[in-house]
């Protein structure tokens, strides 16, 4: 992509992210959610083999849910998690649009025991969903 900056990379969807990835995360993936006019109808995960779980920390202590190939799928949150640890401990660049990708309105707190899709593809009958938000 022309004209990306020194230290950044193309994730594709006309987006650049750092090269370096948060924390212990050599790179980063990223939560892209498009569309054809005002309402996205698409959500996947660009760079999903950056995906990394570098283990549990102060609000991401919950359970990391593996596909049948071994690429991480989904996350079961625990009491305390919040989406940006959650985001850093798994290597997601914009860890709040994962709020949006399970259909979460803006800035709504995760809770207890809810299931987070991390990796759409990873997922089987996964459909996206459009909050509105």
């Amino acid at each position: 992509m022309p004209g990306v900056p020194d230290g950044y990379v193309d994730v594709g969807d006309d987006t650049s992210i750092p090269e370096d990835g948060p924390g212990a995360c050599a790179a980063s993936a990223f939560v892209s959610i498009t569309g054809e006019g005002s309402v996205p109808d698409t959500a996947k995960l660009l760079r999903p083999e950056n995906l990394e779980d570098t283990g549990p920390r102060e609000f991401a202590n919950g359970e990391v849910g593996y596909a049948e190939d071994g690429r991480i799928a989904t996350y079961t949150v625990a009491s305390g998690d919040s989406l940006w640890a959650v985001g850093d401990r798994l290597c997601i660049y914009n860890a709040l649009a994962l709020g949006a990708l399970n259909g979460d309105e803006a800035y709504e707190v995760i809770q207890p025991g809810d299931v987070l899709v991390i990796d759409p593809a990873a997922v089987p009958d996964f459909e996206y969903e459009y909050s509105g938000t």
